[in-house]
């Protein structure tokens, strides 16, 4: 399992208001105790469009063993809730794949060369989920549903919104003990190569800063983690 200890970068561009202009997180991405590469989520508000970019990739020691280069760049239309534009580059060890989509109405997609009919309205990715989440206001056990794209197919996750309890954990004795932890209840298959669940712990105030999360993958969990 992939343990990422993430250090966020505020730019000195960032609007801390209720929607957020830009954001920019960096991340180690941890194996255990070795630090085994870098991740990057970058995003930036501009016109109504939401632009993200999410990376990830291993450490050149680590290339020689096994190596990580996923992607995932996106644009998102905030005012229509619509996609725009979502592109998936996969390389992790032998498997590559590279998805090129275009949301080209309310009922099809392009994806690579081929056309699909499909229903996408309200739809988001994991950079754009990741930016809604942010901006949204919480109530002790509400549950979110979601319509989730991912490569080259997508589906739907539900998420349960806890309080903690105010304890903190042996692992994190100075972590914050205020927070919303989005759990979720289920989740289908989002494409024929990953069936991704997703769970995100948030700071209280808004906009919610990602202290936490936790993506299960085709090849085991990757576990974010803000550093303090």
């Amino acid at each position: 399992m992939f343990v990422l200890t993430p250090r966020i970068l505020l730019l000195a561009a960032i609007l801390w208001s209720p929607s957020l202009q830009a954001q920019n997180y960096e991340y180690k991405i941890r194996y255990g105790m070795v630090v085994a590469g870098s991740a990057e989520l970058r995003q930036n508000l501009e016109d109504g469009i939401l632009r993200s970019e999410l990376t990830m990739s291993s450490s050149p020691w680590l290339s020689n063993l096994w190596t990580l280069a996923d992607s995932i760049q996106s644009e998102y239309d905030l005012r229509s809730r619509r996609m725009i534009t979502h592109v998936k580059a996969i390389h992790e060890g032998s498997y590559h794949r590279r998805y090129v989509v275009d949301f080209l109405d309310s009922s099809r997609v392009q994806v690579n060369t081929k056309i699909k009919d499909v229903d996408w309205e309200n739809m988001l990715d994991i950079p754009s989920l990741i930016y809604v989440l942010s901006t949204t206001k919480f109530h002790e056990g509400d549950t979110l549903r979601y319509k989730l794209w991912d490569g080259r197919g997508f589906g739907t996750i539900d998420l349960l919104v806890r309080r903690n309890d105010g304890k903190r954990s042996l692992i994190k004795p100075f972590g914050s003990d205020d927070v919303w932890k989005l759990i979720p209840l289920s989740s289908t298959r989002k494409s024929r190569e990953n069936g991704i669940q997703i769970s995100v712990q948030l700071s209280r105030g808004l906009p919610h800063v990602p202290e936490e999360i936790e993506i299960d993958t085709k090849y085991g969990a990757i576990q974010m983690r803000l550093n303090d």
